[in-house]
């Protein structure tokens, strides 16, 4: 395995050339519209609401339809292996690339309208959503099921939650041994997936090595007998025939699929593989795959093509033929109807058709609500969960005009970045007072080190991807940039009143933690009864930094916040009074910060989240951090 160079076989690649022809003829549409009108085309369209309202279940979503067609078409769950005498009706599943959670809800589901009888244990894993340093375009930042579902949740021994690497993955499994001792794992999937909006004619390289590591987890947990649930796209590369063929030799069945409920102009299938042939299957194999699984695609190819029968070449060629085909003809039926004369009468015909495919849905797959009980979290719950700050993909232009956008001078992209500022209101308060209390106790989490915020739950996203994208171009050129600039801040601290200590921030290419913890600890330590700390510039986008704010408190009487354009934040913590017990907790904060950066980790939180969202986090997103 792994020693051949790259190869490719030349009907496939005609395949890829035809598909990526179609995909191109896309590209002059505005995203946004073009995705609108897909929707409204999709004769699928209305599966989603139809369960929604006849089903009531809990977190429905795409995902949550595509899975359980899929579980109720094929034997996913594999009942006659969980019912054997030695299991005694006990099930455990592992879920990979999970979030937001809408494969484990629609499994609770499925189990409890067609196997009540059956216990069941999960686990999953995911890019963290409260990963600082994970980038809005790597993860999915809905948490509204995570942050009430924590303690099921693995994210591996950096906290990244980073499935390609290898730490992780042997944390995971290690975490695995403690669910029911680890020997009724029956059911693993993984839906992980890469942003290639930018790149969509070669998205099947781009997600291949996650779809590599996604397999190598599966062979280090799965039970014998166990099943196995993967999203794929196209599969033209030597990486993908080489994936489905280890598949198949690994599980007696093996089959390619694309839900109804799944979007028909995408390339989205799912691999459904069947009755796992065992660890020790697989065992001599394993060493050599682990080798060649983390962030960097293999430079050989895991088979040689003389290794795999033609045989299993012709039917994987028929496979791609199969949904190439069918795929084009969406696009090509979309780009047609796109503003047609009879746009309007088309879409009144279509709602005849949608209402007939949503019933259809319902009546096969036999669904029915259950009771709230049953559910997971509760769909009450999480409809009342705030969602408007979640991921937000800020992409509204066409792929050529995002192409245009990229050869810009770094001076006219800024210009275009500012135009998108002035689309976001101000907040309509500049100033309030935060009534904050101190932790009881410290919960310190660690995790990789990372220098760059690439994302916040404390933060419209879209005002955060504005900061991003000025900070890439200023990293680009190899530029500096300081906010708020140091004569601003001079010309600031000179109007505060001068018995007031300050302690000055700003927004600068690497975010240190450990030094404001540092800082906070050295001045802390000599201030004196009564005395105001004033912190200028302090950011409030970290886990740390309210969590920080939270402890201060402890010190303070109150803490007024005073929006500044020209300088971001003023935070005034008024009155201070000794606290032993605070300055030992920051002590302590400042001792595990020393620890952690042996090992390139920091803190990451001293509070846990879920703390922080009923505390401070709503007070944050009302006024548009």
């Amino acid at each position: 395995m792994f020693k051949e160079p790259p190869w490719r076989l030349d009907n496939l690649q005609m395949l890829k050339d035809s598909l990526n022809e179609m995909k191109s003829r896309l590209n002059n549409f505005n995203l946004c519209e073009w995705q609108q009108h897909t929707n409204q085309m999709n004769k699928a369209g209305d599966i989603i609401s139809a369960v929604k309202k006849n089903v009531q279940g809990e977190l429905v979503t795409q995902a949550w339809c595509k899975f359980y067609e899929i579980a109720s078409n094929f034997f996913l769950v594999p009942l006659n292996e969980i019912r054997r005498e030695e299991n005694g009706n006990n099930f455990t599943s592992v879920h990979l690339c999970e979030a937001p959670g809408a494969f484990l809800t629609a499994l609770n589901h499925w189990l409890k309208t067609n196997a009540p009888d059956v216990r069941w244990n999960w686990l999953a894993t995911t890019l963290n959503p409260y990963c600082e340093g994970n980038s809005y375009n790597r993860m999915v930042a809905d948490d509204r099921f995570i942050r009430h579902t924590l303690k099921h949740w693995c994210f591996g021994a950096d906290n990244t939650g980073d499935i390609m690497d290898l730490r992780n993955l042997d944390v995971l499994v290690e975490r695995c041994k403690l669910l029911d001792g680890g020997k009724r794992i029956l059911l693993i999937t993984a839906d992980g997936s890469v942003d290639c909006t930018d790149v969509p004619g070669e998205q099947e390289s781009a997600v291949a090595q996650l779809h590599l590591c996604e397999t190598v987890a599966c062979m280090h947990l799965l039970q014998k007998g166990g099943n196995f649930l993967l999203k794929l796209f196209t599969l033209f590369e030597h990486q993908s025939v080489c994936l489905m063929y280890l598949l198949s030799c690994v599980f007696q069945w093996v089959t390619v699929t694309k839900p109804a409920s799944s979007k028909p102009g995408n390339s989205e299938m799912y691999v459904v593989c069947i009755n796992f042939k065992g660890r020790d299957y697989v065992a001599p194999y394993l060493n050599i795959l682990r080798q060649h699984c983390g962030n960097v695609l293999p430079t050989k190819a895991m088979f040689h093509p003389r290794d795999i029968p033609s045989n299993f070449l012709r039917r994987l060629g028929e496979c791609n033929e199969f949904f190439k085909h069918h795929q084009c003809q969406v696009i090509k039926d979309n780009i047609s109807m796109f503003r047609a004369e009879r746009y309007n009468d088309i879409l009144f015909e279509l709602k005849h058709v949608k209402r007939i495919v949503a019933n259809k849905y319902l009546r096969d797959y036999r669904l029915s609500q259950i009771d709230s009980a049953n559910e997971i979290v509760g769909r009450e719950i999480l409809e009342k969960s705030n969602s408007s700050f979640m991921n937000k993909k800020w992409r509204v232009d066409s792929y050529n005009e995002r192409c245009k956008k990229q050869d810009l001078e770094p001076r006219e992209h800024l210009s275009q970045i500012c135009n998108e500022a002035r689309e976001i209101e101000s907040p309509a308060e500049k100033s309030y007072t935060w009534h904050l209390r101190a932790p009881e106790t410290l919960e310190i989490q660690t995790g990789r080190s990372f220098n760059k915020v690439r994302s916040s739950h404390f933060c419209d996203s879209k005002i955060h991807q504005i900061l991003n994208k000025i900070d890439d171009i200023v990293r680009d050129t190899q530029s500096t940039i300081c906010f708020p600039t140091a004569e601003i801040t001079r010309e600031q601290t000179q109007q505060i009143d001068p018995t007031h200590e300050i302690l000055s921030f700003q927004f600068v290419r690497d975010y240190d933690s450990h030094r404001m913890i540092a800082e906070f600890y050295d001045r802390l330590e000599k201030f004196q009864t009564g005395q105001t700390l004033v912190l200028v510039g302090y950011s409030l986008l970290t886990q740390l930094n309210i969590g920080l704010l939270h402890l201060l408190s402890g010190f303070f009487d109150k803490i007024n916040v005073e929006i500044c354009d020209n300088e971001g934040y003023r935070i005034k913590l008024e009155t201070y009074r000794r606290n032993d017990k605070v300055l030992n907790d920051l002590r302590e904060i400042l001792t595990a910060s020393h620890n952690a950066r042996k090992d390139n980790m920091t803190i990451w939180s001293i509070i846990p989240i879920t703390i922080l969202y009923g505390k401070i986090c709503k007070h944050i997103k009302t006024r548009k951090n």
